[in-house]
């Protein structure tokens, strides 16, 4: 899939403005696409393959040269190395973690051929999305304090001395600006997957970073980070138009989960249909990440209208069940306009073992591949609307959406994950449902509550 950072339809995507309603289908009108849609690219034309995590690198290696399919493994691709310059060289490429091939469109028929052997260790393949920044609209006003943004004060964290000391938090999106004066000193990890530098030419990256690892105001200014003592890993996955793909945030997961990342935070997603399944393959990623002990915590996009009767499903990957999906909520602590909802009461996966729950169904993947079940669920809600953050050039800047919700919660994680530095990601799930401000909203467009530190 395409993504974007929140709030297109399926590359890779960040949540866009509110008043853009991008690539989803209202859930209160099925069939129908909303007058605003923007029309953008959806598959790539490339695959993604799932492959067996019992077997051996070594034989899928045999296995594929075997089909003549020339692979290379993400680890030995250049600190900069973009995926697809690596992809003119080679077939796919192998992320030895995550048990996943990244296939060239070309290949298809050997993918075909992989598949049908016996006992083969090719599972099965899905098309690869674009994907897209969830970028935020400029609201006139910003409220906030001299001592906190309204953010900071709603969630409580200025009541708790813990600043997720230690804790390793991976932000994947358009790089960050290494200069700004509020991170001077910092160590931060980076690397980019889409061919350039981990600098961010586009702003989205840098903010989302600075909401969740952020501190505030230069030395004394007001704060706007949640968690300013964790270990920042800045894997840029979205190109300087926040835009991406599958294989992009695949290969910032795997790199996450190499450097031990406890929380990885993805303000971005693909659009999806009513209806539409999840990704089996994602949905296994986050699965190998919660055996490893990290938390993949996603947003929910921003496709939807409420003020106009146009309510939009959650983007992928957040509808996946063991991926925590966010949604945004204005200073009033009401779910914002754009904010996309999913089917209430489900319950949510948190694991191998833990299926989507009541009202999950079979569905149909872009492409028309038939996929898993329609999970489509909301976890968890944070400050979205008018909120302050660091900016590109060194100042700040106030934006709206999921994609600024999704880091308060990445960062109360890492909070807790200080606090309870023996905790499982499976414990780290459950103490932040557990510890939610009830807002007495629908569950379906709020989950549980607002992320919060009693």
């Amino acid at each position: 899939m395409a993504l974007k950072k929140n709030n297109s339809p399926v590359r890779v995507i960040t949540v866009k403005p509110p008043a853009k309603v991008v690539g989803a289908i209202p859930a209160k009108v099925v069939g129908a696409v909303p007058a605003k849609v923007e029309r953008r690219p959806r598959i790539t034309g490339r695959l993604l393959v799932r492959l067996n995590p019992n077997v051996s690198i070594e034989l899928i290696e045999k296995k594929a040269k075997a089909r003549s399919l020339r692979l290379i493994r993400l680890r030995d691709l250049p600190m900069d190395g973009g995926l697809s310059k690596a992809l003119e060289k080679a077939d796919g490429i192998l992320f030895d973690r995550l048990k996943i091939v990244l296939v060239n469109a070309g290949e298809a028929g050997k993918i075909k051929r992989l598949l049908a052997l016996r006992d083969s260790p090719f599972l099965s393949s899905e098309p690869e999305r674009y994907l897209y920044k969830a970028a935020g609209a400029k609201p006139a006003v910003f409220k906030n304090t001299a001592a906190a943004t309204w953010g900071i004060q709603a969630i409580n964290v200025r009541s708790s001395k813990l600043t997720g000391k230690d804790v390793r938090i991976a932000v994947l999106d358009t790089g960050f600006d290494f200069t700004h004066p509020d991170f001077a000193g910092r160590v931060i990890h980076r690397k980019s997957f889409v061919g350039r530098q981990a600098k961010d030419r586009e702003g989205h990256g840098t903010f989302c970073a600075g909401i969740a690892g952020g501190d505030r105001k230069g030395k004394s200014g007001a704060r706007y980070g949640v968690a300013p003592g964790v270990r920042l890993y800045v894997g840029k996955i979205l190109d300087d138009a926040g835009e991406g793909s599958d294989g992009s945030a695949l290969a910032g997961i795997e790199w996450a989960l190499e450097k031990g990342c406890q929380v990885i935070s993805m303000s971005f997603g693909a659009a999806v249909e009513a209806g539409t399944a999840y990704s089996e393959i994602f949905e296994d990623v986050a699965k190998t990440a919660m055996d490893n002990n990290c938390l993949l915590i996603a947003a929910t996009g921003n496709e939807s209208d409420r003020e106009e009767g146009v309510i939009a499903p959650v983007n992928h990957p957040a509808n996946c069940p063991s991926v925590i999906a966010v949604a945004a909520l204005t200073e009033g602590l009401k779910v914002a306009n754009y904010s996309c909802a999913g089917k209430g009461g489900a319950k949510r996966g948190r694991g191998r073992g833990v299926g989507a729950g009541a009202g999950a169904g079979r569905g149909v993947l872009a492409g028309g591949a038939v996929s898993a079940t329609v999970a489509d669920v909301v976890n968890i809600a944070a400050p979205g609307d008018n909120i302050l953050s660091a900016s590109v050039g060194g100042g700040y800047e106030t934006e709206s959406g999921t994609s600024m919700a999704t880091p308060f919660v990445a960062g109360v994680a890492a909070l807790l994950w200080e606090q309870h530095p023996g905790a499982s990601a499976r414990e780290i799930w459950d103490k932040l449902i557990g510890q939610v401000l009830p807002l007495g909203g629908s569950v379906a467009d709020v989950g549980a509550g607002m992320v919060y530190m009693p």
